[in-house]
């Protein structure tokens, strides 16, 4: 005879449905940033505001892409607007 194990179901308790429930509305909120993404790429290309930015970048010298994209962002009466930058995450190399 072979044994078989017997599994007890946890029985979720409304922590664990609240925890579930964050989870699913931050992959709400990811899909949906995904889903504009495009629409709002294809707005800006259809603006002036690359030309913008690239005839600021060549007009002022030693000056940041962070500090243009703030001074934008507080010129347009966006609240609490903050850009950092991140150094880029480096992948693990391949196994070889």
């Amino acid at each position: 005879m072979m044994a078989t194990g017997t599994r007890t179901r946890k029985v979720m308790t409304a922590d664990d449905y609240k925890a579930k429930l964050e989870k699913a509305k931050e992959a709400y909120k990811a899909l949906e940033q995904k889903a504009y993404a495009t629409e709002l790429d294809a707005l800006i290309k259809g603006q002036n505001i690359v030309s913008a930015i690239n005839a600021i970048k060549g007009s002022t010298k030693d000056i940041s892409d962070i500090a243009i994209l703030t001074a934008i962002g507080k010129a347009a009466g966006i609240k609490n607007f903050a850009i950092t930058q991140t150094e880029p995450k480096k992948r693990k190399p391949k196994a070889k």
